[in-house]
């Protein structure tokens, strides 16, 4: 059977498939994620959520009282020690080679087209087309079947 994807009148722009053969796979990976209790590290949204994510980590032995200096911010809203923080984005890395060996990079693209609603978003299909390339790189991104396209793989990427 073909695998099919294509624009349907009745859903406003989102993107349908047939016949995948990844995607349920690709949303298992997904939905994996570490258990930041397992690591010295937090999230934190507010001033409140710092200080229970800081009290988390003395209490676990990572800081002792006192030392919240040796806290950084890795970025949306993740805080942690350096090293525990390595480790935790490890996992993210390692799922990444996962879906890369065990997913199809269109089926993938069509679900990320719809996730991050790319028949509404000004860009286009920017969204969906990055993730492609940070997880199999621009050569794959480079032969993806695109819809919504406003930025060409070459003023992205690069020539081939």
């Amino acid at each position: 059977m073909e695998q099919t994807f294509e624009f349907e009148q009745d859903s406003y722009g989102m993107m349908r498939w047939r016949n995948a053969r990844t995607l349920e796979r690709y949303r298992e990976l997904c939905n994996q994620h570490p258990d930041d209790n397992k690591y010295g590290v937090f999230f934190a949204f507010g001033n409140r959520q710092f200080a229970d994510g800081v009290q988390k980590l003395i209490a676990r032995g990572y800081i002792r009282d006192g030392e919240d200096g040796k806290i950084v911010s890795y970025g949306s809203g993740l805080y942690g020690i350096p090293s525990e923080l390595e480790r935790f984005m490890d996992f993210y890395r390692e799922r990444r080679k996962r879906i890369s060996a065990e997913c199809d990079p269109q089926e993938v693209y069509c679900y990320e087209f719809n996730n991050c609603e790319c028949c509404i978003d000004l860009d286009g299909d920017l969204n969906a087309i990055r993730h492609i390339e940070t997880v199999w790189g621009a050569d794959t991104a480079r032969t993806i079947q695109r819809k919504s396209v406003l930025y060409s793989t070459e003023s992205l990427f690069g020539q081939a």
